[in-house]
């Protein structure tokens, strides 16, 4: 037999961790009575039409918006659909989806009963539902079931049908007290046939529970849709509101939410006050005197059209590893929105507010305009796009510089392997055209011109560390100054006729 190798040669392979960069190319339509629940069913992810008609009936808001997604081309990938909740909401026990089959066997059962355990204002409590006649029911279906549950229920209770997200009808025993403090448990056994499975209100026959809710609005309830989504795998960047969620209280209070948050926000308002110039209580007047760089709000005559989840759709699909990938809003087209029918002087009046809109410009083109956020001064939606999508690859780059080596020197050339993963990111979008060399004019050289790096990355001498920030451990900070490469918009031509 021969002596392993290891005797004189040991080999240990391992591997470093790396971060992964978060996907900011999810847009989310967030609206009211969807069917959804409040835990992390509050949100879902589409990458097809046909799966959103699953879900949604067409003509329904969010029919609407995921057609507007689904139509624009190029697009992300994903688009999520959420629920957020203004009014205060029953605890409730809801059942599965039941078919037919289910009606026939229950209408069997001339002695059913089983316990309700729940919570009402804090107090646990149990009640005893029996005996249910279900052979004798008003009607040979899902209601003749209800009216008969409903008459062995306590004031406290309720029960009804409701159809379920996807299709079906399922039977729902609510608490007529809404809010916190209030709850249900899956019912138990009790005097007479248990018919808490029959009735598909158990957790093996799919049943589902929810505790009473108390919304604290639109801000909190939003954060319990990026929560949700989350805990899901999914972050989504791109926010908008379905028509119900037009109002100015409600946009105004989710647009103050985006603001601190790697997230844009795109709200629309059909109101004619935007493009009265006496009224400063519409949206965009609001939003435009915050200076949230975040929001981008528009105007259109059509509640049932989505120009903002459009738009989105458009700006969010870029993919920053290609050359000269990035995109500007403006001139860009909406396929399936129409046009709005303005005057030059109404469009006038939304520009100053900080409105963007789809109109008809010449003989046969349509064109987003002009693709302005509500930042006053002078921020553009694919800026604010751009950058969020720069800093989360600086911060995932220098993250893992970190990661791959077993430690970072306070020297110059561990420094330099901070600095290195700075430029490289920089390059990455000079290459892709966030960012581009700029030529100044100058006096002090001969050409008159100057030209300034797209990217410069100026680290702080090591030297100049004090003893304090080496006991931290906290490195010299490194400065980053970047040329943006900005988009033209508009031109103006002089034409002088020489005769």
């Amino acid at each position: 037999m021969a002596l392993p190798r290891s005797l004189d040669v040991q080999i240990s392979l391992s591997r470093a961790s790396t971060e992964t960069r978060t996907d900011l190319s999810i847009l989310a339509l967030c609206s009211t009575g969807l069917g959804f629940s409040v835990d992390n069913d509050r949100v879902r992810f589409y990458s097809t039409i046909e799966a959103v008609e699953n879900d949604f009936a067409p003509g329904s808001e969010a029919h609407f918006a995921a057609t507007s997604f689904f139509a624009q081309t190029p697009r992300p990938a994903t688009m999520a659909i959420g629920e957020v909740f203004l009014e205060p909401i029953a605890a409730e026990n809801v059942s599965a989806a039941i078919t037919e089959d289910d009606i026939a066997a229950i209408l069997l059962i001339a002695n059913g009963g089983f316990t309700i355990n729940y919570v009402v204002g804090g107090s646990p409590s149990t009640e005893v539902v029996n005996p249910m006649n279900f052979a004798q029911a008003a009607t040979q279906d899902l209601e003749g079931i209800i009216g008969v549950i409903n008459g062995q229920l306590s004031a406290l209770f309720t029960c009804a049908a409701r159809d379920l997200v996807g299709g079906g009808q399922a039977i729902v025993i609510s608490t007529v007290a809404v809010g916190d403090g209030n709850g249900m448990l899956y019912p138990t056994d009790s005097l007479g046939t248990f018919v808490g499975d029959i009735l598909k209100l158990t957790m093996v026959t799919g049943g589902k529970v929810a505790n009473g809710f108390t919304p604290l609005g639109i801000a909190a309830e939003l954060t319990n849709v990026a929560n949700a989504a989350n805990a899901a795998g999914k972050y989504i960047y791109g926010w908008t509101l379905g028509a119900s969620l037009r109002d100015e209280t409600v946009q105004a209070e989710a647009a103050a939410w985006a603001l601190p948050r790697t997230a844009v926000i795109a709200l629309t308002t059909n109101s004619i006050l935007a493009y009265d110039t006496e009224t400063t209580t519409d949206i965009g007047s609001v939003i435009f005197a915050t200076d949230n760089r975040k929001a981008v709000v528009l105007y259109h005559d059509n509640a049932q059209q989505y120009p903002d989840v459009s738009i989105l759709a458009y700006m969010l699909h870029v993919n920053y590893r290609l050359q000269d990938s990035t995109v500007t809003a403006k001139f860009k087209q909406l396929p399936g929105i129409d046009t709005v029918q303005l005057s030059e002087t109404q469009w006038s009046v939304l520009q100053s507010k900080g409105y963007n809109t789809y109109t008809a410009i010449g003989n046969n083109t349509k064109t987003y305009r002009d693709g302005i956020t509500s930042g006053t001064v002078g921020w553009w939606m694919d800026t604010v796009i751009n950058l969020d999508n720069f800093l989360e690859d600086l911060s995932v780059n220098v993250y893992n510089v970190f990661l791959r080596n077993k430690k970072i020197p306070y020297t110059r050339n561990g420094q330099m392997l901070l600095v290195d993963a700075c430029q490289d990111t920089g390059d990455q979008y000079t290459y892709n055209g966030t960012f581009a060399d700029r030529l100044e004019a100058t006096s002090d050289n001969k050409s008159g011109n100057r030209l300034i790096p797209a990217v410069q990355v100026i680290p702080t001498p090591v030297e100049q560390a004090s003893a304090a920030d080496r006991i931290a451990r906290e490195g010299p900070p490194i400065q980053m100054i970047v040329q943006e490469s900005g988009a033209i918009h508009s031109t103006s031509i002089n034409v002088e006729l020489v005769q």
